[in-house]
């Protein structure tokens, strides 16, 4: 009789390690399922900074209202949500802090403006520029630039990353709607943008992957396409956008004679590049304001990430708004690409081969890359299987022990 008991024990204690074995294998599966996940759509094991990206922006038509808290002027609309805290450098210089908001309005205090002579003077001098606000004093870093020429820095022959998160967007007048699932207007002004680069013989890493839909993960599906372009180590890396005030005036002005649409520049002021990003996008709106003035309509510093954590010298781009046509906001993209090499400090090239070689090479980094991320997934999934099997172990010698 006790030799049944006995027995008994024995099969009630492998049944229990058996059900601790396969609740810990699969334990062991979302684990590596979470990770590998993790991997393939941040390119690193880190989290994601929390930000407010994909839900920031409103529907096409709906609208915040800025006001200079002081004087009651308007003195911006923005198709996206507007916080406390948030930063706008206007058209015509003007640092504001968003205050407080109330509904859909946002009340903003003047910091100072921005001395544009002094800054370019200064670029063209090679000292550091200043800017002085009521607030202290804002430092340009702009080390290693050629005194000959306004340039973020001296560097050899490199890239330019563009790439579209939401790949729906579109205008009204052009396709009858602000939104085309599976590809969008914006798909054609981005690639305008890279035909111009590369007619001047600068390498573009363009992607035209789908993001879709226009929802809150946005964001995180266009992450991996960044992280991807960053490995070509791009000179900048550009998401291309389109507002959505309803007013086609908004945006709209005449550039060479052509009907054409303002641009604003977007940096996520919630991630550790924010200093470097801001720092690069006021550079840029001080080159173009010389070279291209009236195309870039303000600099809007959001409560957000838009995956810029990832570089420095990152921007988003709005070009133009929703009620312009699709020509005029290829227009505005059209004159912001041909003097970008310049700002850039990039070398452009008229031999064709050269760059086709370049490109060549890139499609075979390309490969490599591929190749890499393979390696990293089957490496996830070799530690996997031996974290399994030690458990497996340590729970068949305790059952021994029994």
């Amino acid at each position: 009789m006790a030799n049944l008991v006995t027995k008994q024990m024995a099969r009630d204690t492998r049944k229990r390690s058996n059900y601790m074995v396969a609740v810990l294998s699969i334990l062991c599966l979302c684990l590596f399922t979470y990770v590998f996940t993790q991997w393939q759509q941040n390119g690193s094991f880190l989290p994601v900074w929390e930000a407010s990206d994909g839900s920031d922006e409103e529907t096409a038509g709906v609208y915040y209202t800025l006001y200079d808290s002081a004087s009651g002027e308007v003195i911006e609309y923005m198709g996206r949500r507007v916080y406390s805290g948030d930063e706008l450098l206007t058209g015509d210089n003007r640092y504001y802090r968003v205050e407080r908001v109330d509904g859909h309005n946002a009340y903003c205090e003047l910091l100072g403006e921005c001395a544009i002579e002094q800054v370019l003077d200064e670029l063209y001098s090679g000292s550091v520029p200043t800017v002085s606000t009521g607030a202290g004093t804002i430092q340009y870093d702009l080390q290693d630039k050629e005194i000959d020429s306004i340039s973020v820095g001296t560097r050899n022959f490199q890239s330019v990353a563009i790439y579209c998160t939401h790949t729906d967007e579109s205008y009204v007048p052009t396709s009858g709607t602000e939104s085309k699932h599976g590809g969008g207007d914006i798909l054609d002004v981005a690639e305008t943008m890279v035909t111009v680069l590369e007619n001047q013989g600068v390498s573009v890493i363009h992607s035209d992957n789908l993001h879709d839909p226009h929802d809150v993960n946005a964001y995180q599906r266009s992450r991996k396409t960044a992280a991807e372009l960053l490995r070509g180590a791009p000179a900048a890396i550009i998401d291309v956008h389109r507002d959505g005030i309803p007013d086609p005036e908004y945006y709209a002005t005449t550039l060479d004679g052509k009907e054409a649409t303002q641009i604003r520049i977007v940096v996520g002021r919630q991630n550790q590049n924010s200093e470097a990003n801001i720092a690069f996008a006021e550079k840029m709106k001080a080159y173009y304001d010389d070279v291209k003035p009236g195309l870039i309509k303000s600099i809007f510093m959001a409560k957000g990430n838009y995956n810029q954590d990832l570089a420095p010298n990152s921007v988003l781009l709005e070009i133009g708004t929703h009620t312009n046509t699709l020509e005029a906001a290829q227009n505005g993209a059209k004159e912001f690409a041909e003097v970008l090499p310049q700002f850039l400090g990039l070398k452009t090239v008229s031999d064709k081969n050269t760059a086709s070689e370049d490109k060549q090479n890139h499609a075979s980094g390309s490969i490599s890359d591929t190749d890499s991320g393979t390696g990293k997934a089957i490496v996830l999934l070799l530690l996997a299987i031996a974290i399994g099997g030690a458990i497996y172990l340590f729970v068949t010698k305790c059952k021994g022990r029994v």
